[in-house]
């Protein structure tokens, strides 16, 4: 008994340490509120979005970039529960303050509708209107 108790212990601190180790993503401390309330800083992603190059793109926004096709193409399907509420409260903003900025990013990320009519309803749950 005594050797099973050890054996769970040494169990537990290790799933412990490897779950404190786990990389962090690094999306994660990116302010989001920051940016969906500061009309330059959300033009200014919006802009590297759209942007064939990286060039005025923050290192966040190049990820983000990087990530979008996959969120376009997804639905955000594979998304963690953190980042498919950040992609929401994102989206729900985008969507109702800024159509024109919207049209733009889904003509570059879903040009045929393809994404968005195939996804609409699981947005729609989210109460995002696509």
């Amino acid at each position: 008994m005594a050797r099973n108790l050890i054996f769970y212990c040494c169990l537990v601190a290790a799933v412990a340490v490897s779950a404190q180790a786990a990389p962090q993503d690094t999306l994660d401390n990116l302010d989001l509120d920051e940016i969906l309330n500061n009309d330059h800083l959300l033009i200014s992603y919006t802009q590297c979005m759209l942007n064939a190059d990286d060039g005025k793109c923050t290192a966040e926004g190049k990820e983000i970039k990087r990530r979008l096709p996959k969120v376009f193409a997804t639905g955000c399907g594979d998304c963690t529960p953190s980042h498919l509420e950040r992609a929401v409260k994102a989206l729900k903003h985008i969507t109702d303050k800024y159509p024109a900025e919207w049209a733009k990013l889904k003509a570059k990320f879903d040009p045929t509708g393809e994404y968005t009519k195939h996804h609409a309803e699981t947005w729609n749950q989210h109460r995002v209107n696509i």
